[in-house]
């Protein structure tokens, strides 16, 4: 069965991986979430067109990650062990550091929308809009925009 790790050290030690470092630097990210198989599929998603450099599975891990490889972006669970993605945002953004953050997460409630944009994210996606909408997100923060999911907040 896979896991991130084996997801991660395949796509690092394959033919395509060592080739990018020679090749115009594409965008980093960090992925922080609980539950093995959202790394897993954000991992897959994500592995053509970004570098993911770390995936953890609490916020402590993701504030330490996001700290020692600077990704451009980080995509981050709102509930996680140790730390929640909200508290990790905030401590990432008073080391002042230019990393983007984008919540990816079950809560469709607009009071959870807002507080990740007050935490200072610049996106936020919905687990169920999650093939549709990341990458969008993601190309969102890159260029200094915010995107909120597709996904009418609040409702069901």
């Amino acid at each position: 069965m896979w896991n991130c790790q084996n997801i991660f050290e395949t796509y690092k030690n394959s033919t395509y991986g060592k080739s990018m470092k020679t090749a115009k630097a594409r965008p980093t990210v960090v992925l922080a979430d609980d539950h093995a198989g959202i790394i897993e599929c954000v991992s897959r998603l994500l592995i053509s067109d970004y570098d993911v450099v770390a995936a953890v599975n609490d916020g402590r891990k993701a504030v330490e990650a996001v700290m020692r490889y600077s990704p451009d972006v980080a995509v981050f669970d709102i509930a996680m062990p140790e730390l929640d993605g909200l508290g990790a945002a905030r401590e990432v953004k008073q080391q002042w550091c230019n990393t983007r953050i984008i919540f990816l997460t079950v809560h469709a409630d607009e009071d959870y929308v807002v507080a990740a944009l007050e935490s200072g994210a610049s996106g936020y996606v919905l687990k169920s809009s999650m093939q549709s909408d990341l990458v969008n997100a993601i190309e969102h923060a890159l260029a200094g925009r915010v995107f909120v999911s597709s996904y009418p907040i609040g409702a069901g």
